[in-house]
């Protein structure tokens, strides 16, 4: 996935992460037909929030870290899920 995107091998770590997440919410053979997350908490995962490994990204600047001109978004590259924000 990093050679895929051009990006540093410096990011494996995140990228292990991401693959892990995808992984978990993907159909497998060995919980017959089930994701492992449904297997854990006995329901289907939602898969909307998910997006493709490195694409362009923009990340919300919080009020207190701009000026009245600065832009409200910072443009990135996007290389995992927040482990800490829920999905809805």
């Amino acid at each position: 996935m990093l050679n895929d995107k051009n990006l540093p091998n410096y990011f494996w770590a995140k990228t292990v992460t991401t693959i892990v997440y995808i992984m978990n919410r993907t159909l497998t053979a060995v919980v017959h037909g089930m994701t492992p997350e449904e297997k854990f908490k006995s329901k289907k995962p939602n898969v909307s929030h998910l997006r493709v490994f490195g694409c362009i990204a923009h990340v919300h600047v919080p009020d207190e870290k701009r000026s009245k001109l600065d832009p409200k978004a910072e443009k990135c590259i996007f290389i995992r899920y927040s482990l800490k924000q829920k999905r809805i």
